[in-house]
Order: C-alpha cells, then structure tokens, then sequence
C-alpha cells in the first residue's frame, strides 16, 4: 500500500512502500534515487508513494507487440511484490479496488502504458470500477529506471483506466518503478 498521504511518515514506511528494502539500513540517497530525484526531497514529498520493480518480459504476435509488465491481456513479465491475487493474476495493489494490471510498451512506441484495474472487474480494464484515490487521473508523479518520467495523459473511463508517460520499457531486466498519487 502506498504511504500514509497525511501526518507522520516513518523510515520503516519508506523502507518498506518505496525501496521495498529489507534490513535496518537505509539512506536518503536511496528514497531520493527511487523517487526519481538528484535534489533536495521533504518527506511531503514522499506521501502516497509506492515503489516496486518490474522483470520484463516481451509478447510478440501478429496484432501485438508489447514489452515490459502486463497481466491483462498479454501475461508477460512479473511485479514485486506481488501483494494480492485477482482473477488468479499475481499484482501490486494500491488499495482493495485498485491494482496495477500492466506497466508496458505498446508497438515499440516512445511512450510507456500504465494500467490500474479494481478487483472486481479484473481481467477488464474498467477504470470507474476503481477506487477514489488511486486512479490514474490521481497519479502526480510517474518514475521508471530511478527517473522520474513526464505523464502525457492519464484516462479513466468505461473502457481504460490508463496513464501514459515518456518512457520505452525495455524488453527485459528489472526496472525500479515509484507511482505517487
């Protein structure tokens, strides 16, 4: 689940929602890398963040060609941690409605999908089915690879709930991701 969006947010919350560390040690150089900055950062910065990485995987067929993370349509590469199952699907999840279903590159475009899809309407991607707060019009901050990537757009609709950013996910390796609403 992401951090707390108000009050106090503790190291163990940054360990555990943004660099998914585990130990006792851990340095504002790294919350800063996994936030997508070289500059200062104030803990307000970090509310309702959540980090994971993403192993991609590359789908390739006659109508579709995708590289990254997708567990709607395609089925390839993976996501940690894997927090919750819907329609047998291992995904990070946001909130009891709200999971990340795919984090991909469509026809070697230059700009990166992200979907978010409510349990409820899983293997769709019926965006109004998906909690308040954790939608992709909510998103403000968007980092791939530890920088921090521009949102082109971002719907929520009967049909998608999708934001679209700057970035080509590559077809394979492990990326370091962060979403903040």
């Amino acid at each position: 689940m992401p951090t707390p969006s108000s009050g106090a947010i503790s190291m163990n919350d940054m360990r555990s929602e943004i660099t998914r560390a585990t130990g006792s040690a851990l340095g504002m150089d790294e919350i800063r890398t996994r936030y997508g900055g070289s500059g200062a950062i104030s803990f307000s910065d970090l509310y309702d963040s959540e980090g994971f990485t993403i192993t991609t995987g590359s789908y390739r067929s006659k109508f579709i060609n995708q590289d990254g993370y997708n567990s709607l349509v395609a089925y390839i590469g993976s996501v940690s941690p894997s927090e919750g199952t819907s329609s047998g699907n291992t995904r990070l999840q946001f909130a009891a409605a709200a999971w990340l279903a795919s984090f991909y590159t469509q026809f070697t475009t230059s700009n990166g999908f992200l979907q978010i899809v409510s349990a409820q309407t899983a293997p769709t991607a019926n965006g109004t089915a998906v909690s308040t707060g954790y939608k992709p019009t909510d998103i403000t901050r968007i980092v791939a690879a530890n920088v921090s990537r521009t949102i082109q757009s971002s719907t929520v609709s009967n049909n998608a709930s999708q934001a679209i950013f700057d970035y080509v996910v590559p077809a394979s390796g492990t990326i370091h991701c962060l979403i903040k609403f």
